[in-house]
């Protein structure tokens, strides 16, 4: 017996318990008397044990029906309860959702985003954590991720790209009226350099070459920084020319705080993506989440590209 026949029949046995009668019960559920009656024979069978006392007046229920009873319809009731929360999520968006954002992209698009979305769903909750390391989803119980770079491992998952990080060289105004502004690359080393720090070292910046090819070129950097918030920190201060990416150059860009340095010169394109665990069914609060990202991503200056 499957256990939706299972179920099937605890249901029936329950409303003969509360008709005291197979003949009402059979009109409740619909039912014919005889349907009623082997359904409730199948259940005793299977049981093992007898739960109704059959009289000619009514039917009465045994010691072990009723405990029965009252099991069944506590975990019934459970049950219920818990497929109308299940259809409800359908509808609202609502539970915890487990969240992994680049630092300075989550810090700047991504996370306003969600914090309006949880304040438009007072059910939904959001465990939001900054990192750009690999997200095991599996592992660290992530629901959704941002992740800037190309996606070698897209087995289990689905992605939908945001956009593509560009990035620009930059400087401060202040810096450039003092020491020049750089016509050329070989311009470059004598003026003071602030680079990102990399795996080993400094991280190369991409040229692009004569030809249309790319070139790597490490600058003997004075300042090595972690992170492009502190980047552009020092840029903004006058500290020196470095590379930051456009979405987070952009607003100081538009205002004459920073000005570029070299357009066209530096070539690095980097595909944005948001994604999650390949699931059958999107839950809502799945959903609301990703059109908030993608909308945050198509309101902030990254480029469309390739999508």
């Amino acid at each position: 017996m499957s256990k939706n026949d299972r179920t099937g029949s605890i249901r029936i046995f329950l409303a003969v318990c509360s008709a005291r009668s197979f003949a009402a019960a059979a009109a409740q559920l619909r039912l014919s008397p005889s349907a009623v009656a082997k359904s409730i024979a199948r259940l005793e069978a299977r049981l093992g044990v007898r739960l109704l006392e059959r009289t000619t007046r009514r039917l009465q229920l045994t010691q072990e029906g009723e405990h029965y009873a009252g099991v069944c319809r506590h975990a019934l009731e459970e049950i219920d309860r818990v497929e109308a929360e299940l259809v409800a999520t359908r509808n609202e968006p609502s539970g915890l959702l487990r969240v992994s954002l680049p630092p300075q992209f989550g810090m700047s698009i991504v996370a306003p985003a969600l914090f309006a979305v949880a304040d438009a769903h007072p059910l939904l909750s959001f465990d939001i954590r900054l990192s750009a390391e690999k997200v095991d989803f599996i592992a660290q119980r992530v629901d959704l991720a941002v992740r800037i770079g190309h996606l070698p491992d897209t087995s289990g998952l689905t992605a939908r790209r945001l956009g593509t990080q560009t990035i620009v060289l930059c400087a401060s105004p202040g810096y450039l009226d003092q020491h020049g502004t750089p016509q050329s690359i070989s311009d470059l080393s004598p003026h003071r350099l602030i680079a990102s720090s990399g795996e080993r070292g400094i991280a190369p910046w991409p040229i692009a070459g004569p030809d249309g090819g790319v070139e790597t070129w490490t600058p003997p950097a004075r300042l090595t920084l972690d992170g492009s918030v502190l980047m552009l920190s020092a840029i903004k201060t006058g500290r020196g020319i470095g590379l930051l990416p456009q979405w987070l150059a952009a607003p100081e860009l538009a205002s004459g705080a920073l000005k570029q340095v070299l357009p066209g010169r530096i070539e690095s394109d980097l595909p944005i993506h948001v994604v999650w665990p390949t699931t059958p069914m999107m839950l809502p609060r799945l959903r609301v989440a990703i059109d908030a990202i993608v909308a945050a991503a198509r309101s902030s200056v990254i480029s469309d590209g390739g999508q």
